[in-house]
């Protein structure tokens, strides 16, 4: 497809005429296209040539350089103008010819006659891809932890939710696990919270070793971790990997030239009928508190015959 300019051909009579407009609309916008009410285009802004690496000559061209998931919503923006004789906006990602992808805001300006009678239909685009990058980052922040990367708190309770929905929905179990870093706290004190936070890093990458790529890794606060295990049928597959995790804890930890052996302590429970995230997360407590009081470096299943203790 050739994406030659053909300015000539889409000079419109009025932007020809008031310079004072066409400066104004080319300088107010980053792209500038008009159509009349069959979708032909009839104008396209030279700065498209700059940002998006040709002028296009037709809406099709226009079209094709938007993401394809995107590309039936423009349409219906369109459609929706023309119905509604009323502005529109949309924000798409588009891919110019050269570069990465960028976000663009459209905005759709009903043009009418001398009449009042819609005639044209102008969109009006604005490059948002700093401010849909600063979002992301916003986003990113607010549902991980800023330490470790991890997802934190917010972020496991919408996960856990999921999970329970799914599991009630499919009857396919899932498993939680808590994490307790054991004596983080003399780690903290012994060799200062600089050596702490280094060793927090290194050990969410450690137990992101021991998992699928479909398990989920949290960061509740402090030195406690969850998991949730997608799809597992049987404690036994929880259980292999309960093993992995305490065997990788075993490795002597080097952090920043100094040396020293951690262990972690886990509470595991299984979905079942009837429960929902209040309940889950304490039957891992109780059965966290079991493996403290065991001597830790374990992990231990809850048991019903564990609440009366």
């Amino acid at each position: 497809m050739s994406h030659k300019a053909d300015s000539d051909r889409f000079e419109l009579p009025w932007l020809q005429k008031d310079t004072f407009v066409r400066q104004f609309i080319e300088q107010a916008w980053d792209l500038f296209c008009i159509f009349d009410l069959r979708g032909n285009l009839l104008h396209a802004s030279s700065s498209f040539n700059q940002m998006v690496g040709f002028i296009p000559n037709d809406f099709e061209q226009i079209i094709d350089f938007i993401d394809s998931e995107y590309r039936m919503d423009v349409h219906r923006l369109f459609l929706k103008t023309l119905q509604t004789s009323s502005c529109r906006k949309l924000e798409f990602r588009a891919r110019p010819i050269n570069g990465g992808p960028i976000w663009l805001e459209c905005k759709t300006i009903p043009i009418r006659n001398e009449a009042g009678v819609l005639a044209e239909v102008s969109f009006v685009l604005s490059d948002i891809t700093l401010r849909k990058k600063q979002e992301g980052q916003l986003i990113a922040m607010a549902f991980h932890d800023s330490l470790t990367g991890l997802p934190n708190r917010r972020l496991f309770r919408e996960d856990m939710q999921q999970m329970l929905t799914q599991a009630r929905r499919t009857g396919r179990s899932f498993a939680l696990l808590y994490l307790d870093i054991d004596d983080f706290k003399v780690i903290n004190d012994t060799m200062g919270h600089e050596i702490g936070d280094a060793f927090l890093q290194m050990f969410s990458i450690r137990i992101q070793d021991c998992l699928r790529e479909i398990d989920r890794f949290a960061r509740m606060g402090g030195d406690e971790f969850t998991i949730l295990l997608p799809a597992v049928d049987c404690e036994e597959h929880v259980d292999r990997i309960a093993q992995r995790i305490v065997q990788c804890m075993s490795d002597p930890w080097d952090v920043r030239g100094r040396s020293f052996r951690a262990t972690v302590s886990m509470g595991i429970t299984m979905y079942g009928d009837e429960k929902d995230e209040a309940k889950m997360m304490n039957e891992v407590d109780i059965a966290l508190y079991q493996v403290k009081g065991k001597g830790r470096n374990h992990y231990q299943f809850y048991d019903s015959a564990m609440n009366g203790f």
